[in-house]
This record gives C-alpha cells, sequence and structure tokens, in this order.
C-alpha cells in the first residue's frame, strides 16, 4: 500500500471504492427481515469474505458494514451501536489489511426531520454524533443515500464537531435532479462545500446512464472531487437482478468520468466485485483532470440556488415602509401576514 491516509489517496488519479455490501450479503443468504448490520457480529466471516472479494479487485477504500447502525433503526436488534459499529470495524480492517482504507458508512437515520416529520435536528445530531464516536478507529467518515440535506448536514456537523477524519457526502438524485425532498445539485454541492466535507457527490437510486447529466450538473457547481456510486441499473421485481451489466456500467462510467473532477468511483445497489473489476480496467487507462467551474459566487436555500452575478433585490416585499398593512401586521404580531408577502416575493428571484 503506497498510501497512508486519504489525503495521500487523493493524489492519485482515481481512487477505486467497492460496490453493494446489501446485494452481496443477500447473495450470501441475507434471510427476509434480517438486519444486515448484525451479521457483523453473528456471521463476521461473511462479511469479511464480501469485503476480501472487493479488496481483490482493487478497492481502496472499504464500507463498512453500517450503513443503518443508529440507535433508532438499532433499537430491537439486541446490539447497541457501539457493538456492530465495533465489529463492522474489525471485519473492514481484517479484510483491508494493509491494502486498503475504510470508511465508516453512515446512512439517513430512518426518521423524517422537521417539519417534514417529528424528529428535531439536535436529535438528528444526536443520532450521528453516536455514531462517529463509536467509530473513531475508520480511517474516514462516509454520508451515503441522503435525501434529506438538512439531516446530511445535521451528520456533517456531528462528524465535524466530534471527530477530526475526512469526510464524504453523497445524496440521492431522481432522474428530475432533485432528491425526493426537493434537494437540487447545486444546493447540495453549495451546502456540503461549504461545510467543508473532503469530497461529495451522488449515489443509488439510478444507473450511471440516468445519473450522467447529474454528475454533470455538479462539475458546474463544485470544484471538490466527485464521488460517483451508481446503481446497476433497475432490478427486475421478479428474479431480483439488475438491467446493467458489469461491462455496460463500465462503460457509461468511462463517458462520466470524461466530464472531469470525478476522482472516486464505485457501485451501488446491485454491483459486485465484477462490477468493479471492469471499472479498474476504465480508471487504469485514464488520466483525472478537474472540471472547468462554470459558477461564480452563489447563495442557496434548502432547494433553491442564486448565482450572484448582478445586483439581486431580496425581501423588498417585506420592507414595511409606505405599507400601511405590513406595518399594522408588524404591531399586531401577524406572522401569517408577513409570511405570505415574504412567499409572494420568492418566486421571482429564488425558485
Amino acid at each position: 500500500m503506497n498510501f497512508v491516509n486519504f489525503e495521500a489517496l487523493l493524489k492519485k488519479d482515481f481512487i477505486l471504492l467497492d460496490g453493494a455490501t446489501g446485494t452481496m450479503l443477500q447473495k450470501s443468504g441475507l434471510k427476509l427481515g434480517e438486519i444486515p448490520e448484525t451479521l457483523n457480529i453473528t456471521r463476521p466471516e461473511v462479511v469479511i469474505d464480501i469485503h476480501r472479494q472487493y479488496i481483490n479487485e482493487g478497492t481502496e477504500i472499504l464500507t463498512t458494514n453500517t450503513f443503518g447502525a443508529n440507535s433508532y433503526k438499532m433499537k430491537d436488534s439486541g446490539y447497541s451501536v457501539g457493538e456492530i459499529i465495533s465489529a463492522a470495524l474489525k471485519n473492514a480492517r481484517s479484510a483491508a489489511e494493509d491494502k486498503a482504507l475504510v470508511a465508516l458508512e453512515i446512512g439517513p437515520i430512518g426518521q423524517l426531520l422537521e417539519p417534514a416529520g417529528s424528529l428535531s435536528f439536535d436529535e438528528a445530531y444526536g443520532y450521528f454524533k453516536e455514531q462517529i464516536l463509536a467509530g473513531q478507529g475508520a480511517d474516514l467518515i462516509l454520508f451515503e443515500t441522503f435525501t434529506d440535506l438538512l439531516e446530511l448536514k445535521a451528520g456533517v456537523l456531528a462528524a465535524k464537531e466530534n471527530s477530526d477524519k475526512p469526510i464524504i457526502a453523497s445524496m440521492t438524485f431522481e432522474a428530475n435532479g432533485r432528491t425526493f425532498s426537493g434537494v437540487s445539485v447545486a444546493c447540495a454541492a453549495l451546502t456540503l462545500e461549504g461545510l467543508g466535507v473532503s469530497a461529495l457527490g451522488v449515489n443509488c437510486s439510478l444507473g450511471p446512464d440516468e445519473l450522467t447529466p447529474i454528475v454533470k450538473e455538479f462539475t458546474r457547481w463544485t470544484a471538490l472531487p466527485l464521488f460517483v456510486k451508481p446503481n446497476a441499473g433497475l432490478p427486475d421485481p421478479n428474479s431480483n437482478t439488475y438491467n446493467v451489466t458489469p461491462a455496460d456500467f463500465a462503460r457509461s462510467m468511462d463517458n462520466i468520468i470524461d466530464f472531469g473532477s470525478v476522482k472516486l468511483v464505485g457501485g451501488c445497489c446491485g454491483t459486485t466485485p465484477e462490477y468493479i473489476a471492469e471499472l479498474k480496467n476504465v480508471i487504469d487507462n485514464k488520466k483525472f483532470r478537474f472540471a472547468e467551474k462554470k459558477r461564480g459566487t452563489a447563495v442557496c436555500s434548502g432547494t433553491c440556488a442564486v448565482e450572484i452575478s448582478e445586483p439581486r433585490i431580496i425581501g423588498e416585499r417585506i420592507n414595511p415602509t409606505g405599507k400601511k398593512l405590513f406595518k399594522e401586521a408588524l404591531v399586531n404580531n401577524d406572522i401569517d401576514y408577513i409570511l405570505s408577502q415574504a412567499i409572494r416575493r420568492a418566486p421571482t428571484y429564488w425558485m
């Protein structure tokens, strides 16, 4: 192994990630309803074997089998978060030896944050903090498959404030270019880069061809290295097989890499060591380059981004000067009226 940490690994042209863990566990006999993360303790030999299969194909960062290892999802598992994460790290280290780094994988909590759900930001932060403290033995922290930018922000802040490990953050997008909760590529890129992650990008939901325009959009909004892990297409509901072959997956990823900035590549649902082997053949014959970032200064909300390329009038409708009704609303604490005026202003400049 000619690198000792993530910063050194980033100096390579490309970083080869692993493929799906869940797909491989199912192939190894994971039962319906069985909690994948508990296999770190009950069947460690299975988890280690899967890790080693990816290592044998050239994987340079192994992800721990801890996607759902938070205390909300694990409450009925019979094991604590610390026990599961400790076992997962041990398994990954056993397989990695000196050939790969180990990333603590963290997925969404499994509850919606306020106002869509009942989980508060502070509660979400607490769930992530517990995972991060339990996973101090990892080389880096990987947040994957998030759809809610606020939830991911809670995770990244928990990692920043309770660990010194590098952070990779990835969201999952639909074909319309937004996550399930409406987050755009621009908002994800601006927010995550602003939070100081080491790399960011996209995983899951779609195959490489469908992810192509989303990855291209990412290159416009960030100067950070991009992380890309598509699915192997779509699953057949009858056979549970995916419709993109390893060779086709690699060809599509070849095209994606040509956009520039894509440095960390692997596979998500449906991908196996065969997919990683084909992908390695692609990156072994290419040189990395950063894409030319095409945007200037920009600001964003959770769902909308605005480039500051010219003077912008923001919030003029909620200036009470010369507005009798607005002044009365301020005096009477009529927040509903004030918000209605702000929302009427928003579409012109933010939507």
